[in-house]
C-alpha cells in the first residue's frame, strides 16, 4: 500500500516531486505491468513469476532499449553484484590462508581497499567537468576497467605478496567497481529523468541484477576457500573485470562524444556551486591521505585513528560551512552514527573462525558456513526486510525510521554477546543454529530497515541539475564515515589486547562489542531529534531551484559581515 523505497529514491534523483507526480506516474506505469486474469487457473499460478518477468523486462526494453539494459546488467550483475561480492567474501579466508596476517591488519588492508568508496564525490566532479578522450563517463569506465582487470591478474599470480601490496591492487580492483558505479549510476538518473513515467524499473532492474550477482557470488566462495587457497578466485575475476570494456566500447551507454569546442575543463561547474565542488575535493584528498597513513605507517594504529578523527573533524566542520543546512545536518547524521557503529570485524571474523587451539570451545565455523550458508539465508531474510519495511514503515518519518532502527541494530548485537559468553550452549543451542537464527537472520533484516531509509533521504537531498557530483559526495562521505570506523575498530582492538594469532587471546572481546555496538550506537539516537527532519519519506526536503540561496553558515557568515560594513558606511555617510 506504501509507495516503495527505491521508487521514490529514483523520483527524487529524477528531478521529479513524488507527491504530486505519483498518481499520474503509477497509471503510466500500471497498464503495462502483468496480472493474473480474473478467472486465473493452477497453470496462470504457475507462470505468473515468468510472465510478470517477461512483461517487466519488455517494459524496461521498450523504455530504454536493449542496450542500455545489457550495459546496466553486465555492471551491476557481474561488477558490482558477483565482483564485490567475491572481495568482501574472500576477504576473511585471504588474509587467514593466503597472506597469513591478523585481524588488525587485515581490517588496515580493507581500510585501504574501499578508499575508492569515499573519493566517488571528487571522481564525480573530475568525469562531469572533464570529458576524457572527449566522453564525461565512457573513456573514464574502460580505463578504471583496465586498472582493474591488471590489478586482478597480479593478485592472481603474485606469490608471497606483502600485505601493503595486497592493499594496494584491492585499492585498484575497488576503483574500478566504485567508478563504474557511479558513472552508470548518473547515466540511468538521466534516462529516467527523460521518461519519468517508466518509476522505479530501471532502479528494480539494477537492484535485482546486483542481488542475484551478490547470491552467486556467496554460494561459491565459502566452499572454495574451504578446499583451495582462496588466492584462485582472483583468476576467474580478470575475465569479470575485462568484460565492462565489451559493452562500454560498442556505445551502449549512450554516452555521447561532446562537441569539439567543448572539450577541456568546464569551469562553470566549479563556478556555480564552488561551495560543493571544494568540499568534494578535500574529502578526497582527507581519504587518500588516510590511506597513504595506513600504508606508510602500518602498524602504527594509534596514528591513523588520531589521523581519521582529524580528518572526520575538519569534513564535519565544513560541512555545516559550506553546505546547504539541511544537506549538511542529515549527512553528518548519517555521517556520525556511520563512525559510532565501530567496526572491529578484525576480531569478531577471526573469533568465529578460530581453530580449537587458539580458542577451546569456541564456533570454529569453517568458510561454507560463514561466507557462504549464512549470506544466502541473509539474502532472503534482506528482501524479507524489504516487505516489511513496505508493508509496515513506510509511512513513518524519517526521524522514527533512524532510532528504532538504531535501536533494533543495537538489539540485534546482542545476539553476538550472547554467543561470544557462550549464554547459548549453557542453554543447549548448537553455535550454528543460535547464529544462523540470531545473525545470519536478524542481521540482514535489520540492516535493510537502517539501509532503506538512508538511501531515500540521500537521494531526496540531491538537488536538480547536480544529481551525479551531489549523491557522490553524500555517498562517499558516508563511505569515509565507515573508513574512520574501522580505524577506531583497529585501535580498540589492540587496545582492548586482542590477539588472533596464537598464542590467542580475545578475553576482552565481549566487552569491546558491548562497547562499541551497543553502548556508542545509542548515542545517535538524540542527535536524530536534532539533525533529521520530522517528515514523511513522501516529503519535500530541499527546494532545488533554490538551493543556492539555502543559508549555510559561510554564507550568513559573510553576509553579516557585509551588513555590518555597509550599516557602518551608512552611519558614516549621515554623519
Amino acid at each position: 500500500s506504501y509507495p516503495s523505497a527505491e521508487s521514490m529514491a529514483a523520483e527524487v534523483a529524477s528531478g521529479r516531486d513524488p507527491a504530486t507526480e505519483r498518481k499520474g506516474a503509477e497509471t503510466e506505469v500500471d497498464e503495462d505491468e502483468y496480472s493474473l486474469p480474473a478467472d486465473a487457473g493452477v497453470g496462470d499460478y504457475v507462470m505468473h513469476p515468468w510472465r510478470s518477468m517477461e512483461s517487466f523486462m519488455k517494459r524496461l526494453i521498450g523504455n530504454f532499449g536493449w542496450r542500455i539494459a545489457v550495459m546496466m546488467g553486465v555492471n551491476y550483475l557481474l561488477i558490482k553484484g558477483l565482483m564485490m561480492s567475491v572481495l568482501g567474501l574472500i576477504r576473511l579466508s585471504y588474509c587467514k590462508k593466503t597472506l597469513g596476517i591478523n585481524g588488525t591488519q587485515c581490517q588496515t588492508m580493507q581500510a585501504i581497499a574501499q578508499t575508492p568508496w569515499a573519493i566517488k564525490g571528487a571522481f564525480g566532479v573530475v568525469s562531469d567537468a572533464y570529458p576524457l578522450f572527449g566522453y564525461h563517463k565512457a573513456s573514464y569506465i574502460i580505463v578504471s576497467a583496465c586498472m582493474g582487470t591488471v590489478a586482478f591478474f597480479a593478485l592472481a599470480t603474485a606469490d608471497n605478496i606483502s600485505v601493503t601490496v595486497a592493499a594496494t591492487l584491492l585499492f585498484a580492483a575497488n576503483f574500478q567497481i566504485a567508478v563504474a558505479d557511479l558513472l552508470c549510476e548518473g547515466r540511468y538518473a538521466a534516462l529516467m529523468q527523460e521518461k519519468p513515467h517508466t518509476g522505479s524499473t530501471m532502479v528494480s532492474y539494477v537492484w535485482g541484477c546486483f542481488q542475484i550477482g551478490s547470491l552467486v557470488a556467496a554460494m561459491f566462495v565459502g566452499p572454495v576457500a574451504d578446499h583451495y587457497n582462496p588466492q584462485v578466485l582472483f583468476w576467474f575475476m580478470i575475465p569479470m573485470a575485462a568484460s565492462l570494456m565489451i559493452p562500454t566500447g560498442l556505445g551502449y551507454l549512450g554516452d555521447k562524444r561532446v562537441a569539439p569546442e567543448k572539450e577541456g575543463w568546464d569551469w562553470e561547474l566549479m563556478k556555480q556551486y564552488p561551495y560543493i565542488v571544494g568540499f568534494c575535493i578535500i574529502m578526497a584528498c582527507v581519504a587518500l591521505g588516510n590511506a597513504l597513513v595506513d600504508t606508510f605507517f602500518f602498524e602504527e594504529h594509534l596514528w591513523q585513528m588520531t589521523y581519521a578523527l582529524s580528518g572526520a573533524l575538519l569534513l564535519s566542520v565544513l560541512a555545516f560551512l559550506w553546505l546547504p543546512r539541511r544537506l549538511a545536518m542529515c549527512n553528518g547524521y548519517m555521517f556520525l552514527t556511520s563512525i559510532l557503529y565501530v567496526n572491529i570485524g578484525g576480531a569478531q571474523d577471526f573469533w568465529f573462525t578460530a581453530e580449537q587451539s587458539c580458542v577451546p570451545g569456541g564456533p570454529s565455523f569453517d568458510y561454507t558456513y560463514y561466507n557462504t550458508y549464512t549470506a544466502v539465508v541473509g539474502a532472503f531474510t534482506g528482501w524479507i526486510g524489504i516487505i516489511i519495511f513496505q508493508s509496515q514503515m513506510s509511512g513513518w518519518t524519517f526521524r522514527k525510521l533512524f532510532w528504532v532502527t538504531t535501536l533494533m541494530q543495537v538489539l540485534a548485537s546482542a545476539f553476538d554477546l550472547l554467543i561470544i559468553n557462550r549464554y547459548n550452549v549453557a542453554w543447549g543451542i548448537p553455535d550454528k543454529w543460535f547464529y544462523m537464527f540470531g545473525d545470519a537472520i536478524i542481521g540482514p533484516a535489520v540492516m535493510m530497515f537502517a539501509f532503506m531509509p538512508a538511501i531515500v533521504l540521500t537521494s531526496k537531498l540531491v538537488p536538480k541539475g547536480l544529481e551525479s557530483t551531489t549523491y557522490a559526495l553524500l555517498a562517499g562521505f558516508q563511505n569515509f564515515g565507515g573508513v574512520v570506523s574501522s580505524q577506531v575498530g583497529i585501535w580498540a582492538t589492540g587496545a582492548a589486547g586482542i590477539e588472533t594469532e596464537e598464542p590467542c587471546n580475545f578475553d576482552n572481546l565481549a566487552w569491546l562489542v558491548g562497547i562499541c555496538h551497543c553502548i556508542l550506537p545509542l548515542f545517535a539516537i538524540p542527535l536524530t531529534f536534532v539533525l533529521i527532519p520530522d517528515l514523511l519519506m513522501s516529503d519535500k526536503i530541499i527546494d532545488d531551484e533554490h538551493l543556492n540561496e539555502e543559508p549555510t553558515l559561510a554564507g550568513e557568515a559573510v553576509a553579516l559581515v557585509k551588513d555590518e560594513g555597509e550599516g557602518k558606511d551608512a552611519k558614516a555617510k549621515d554623519q
